[in-house]
């Protein structure tokens, strides 16, 4: 008999997932699995989980928010395996999940990874560790994991966007803005911005305009999008608009795609990796790890 771990966060989104355990263990059961199961403790605590113990299983399948996900690509990447996983997302946002067309019912989630329709996907190394689908720097990055837990059960991904719209304040764009060197693909761009990302995904904050057209999981190319920091209320309107209808060809906005970016500062700024603080970093050398990962997705979706 096949043996699957499953690691799943508790106290994600509205803990329902809590309510779905039953059903979730039933199929993997009857699909031929045997099942351990291990309900994350703390942050970190199924990084380090999946890290020591991954080796001993045949499939390693991770429930939660986007966190939760990142904590098994981190463990997956330090214990050096790459091995079949799943994703039930129970989170608030889920990008990751809405890019893939993975089910929000943890039992169709849970049937897919029986089904056994494995796809192998880019993944992205920064610096010296993994993220699923996105590093960011500025002024929106501190939204996912600075939220009230709370407000993000009550009012779902409405809550990110409140918090973003506080956020498009002219008089917050000088303590966000980031002065930075961004070298891709041959071009060195150096300016004030007060948003950048690097990803792959179809969605950030289930925004799709942000994400250059054509983007895929893949391709081994990462998305990069980095939004200068507007001089007056034409260019903001322009950002605006611009992040809107998905139209990134504005002067106000750097994006490319590329299997590497290096990003320079001069100095320690924050940086979120998949919605997770990820620290403090002045230098940032960001490369696609290509085919990296083995997940389980809807037959058709790549």
């Amino acid at each position: 008999m096949k043996k699957l771990l499953f690691v799943y966060n508790p106290h994600s989104g509205k803990g329902a997932i809590g309510q779905s355990l039953s059903e979730i263990i039933c199929r993997f059961t009857y699909g031929g699995y045997d099942v351990t199961v291990h309900p994350t403790r703390e942050h970190c605590d199924g990084q380090s989980y999946i890290r020591d113990h991954a080796a001993e299983y045949d499939t390693v399948v991770a429930s939660g928010g986007d966190g939760m996900l990142h904590e098994m690509f981190c463990g997956l990447y330090e214990a050096g395996i790459k091995m079949p996983c799943g994703y039930i997302p129970a989170g608030t946002v889920n990008d990751f999940a809405s890019s893939l067309k993975i089910p929000k019912v943890p039992a169709e989630a849970a049937d897919i990874i029986v089904a056994g329709n494995f796809r192998e996907l880019d993944a992205g190394i920064f610096n010296d560790t993994v993220f699923s689908y996105v590093a960011a720097f500025g002024m929106f990055t501190k939204v996912s994991y600075e939220t009230d837990q709370r407000m993000k059960n009550a009012l779902g991904a409405a809550a990110y966007f409140i918090e973003v719209l506080k956020s498009l304040d002219p008089k917050s764009f000088r303590e966000s803005t980031v002065h930075a060197s961004i070298s891709f693909g041959g071009e060195t761009h150096e300016d004030d911005f007060i948003y950048g990302m690097v990803c792959n995904t179809l969605s950030v904050g289930t925004l799709t305009g942000i994400v250059p057209q054509g983007a895929k999981m893949d391709d081994g190319l990462l998305e990069g999008v980095f939004i200068k920091s507007p001089k007056n209320l034409i260019e903001l309107d322009s950002i605006r608009n611009a992040l809107v209808t998905g139209n990134l060809d504005i002067p106000g906005i750097v994006y490319a795609k590329s299997a590497s970016f290096t990003i320079d500062t001069g100095h320690e700024i924050e940086w979120t990796l998949d919605g997770e603080y990820g620290g403090s970093h002045s230098h940032a050398d960001i490369h696609v790890r290509e085919k990296s990962v083995s997940i389980a997705v809807p037959a058709g979706t790549l």
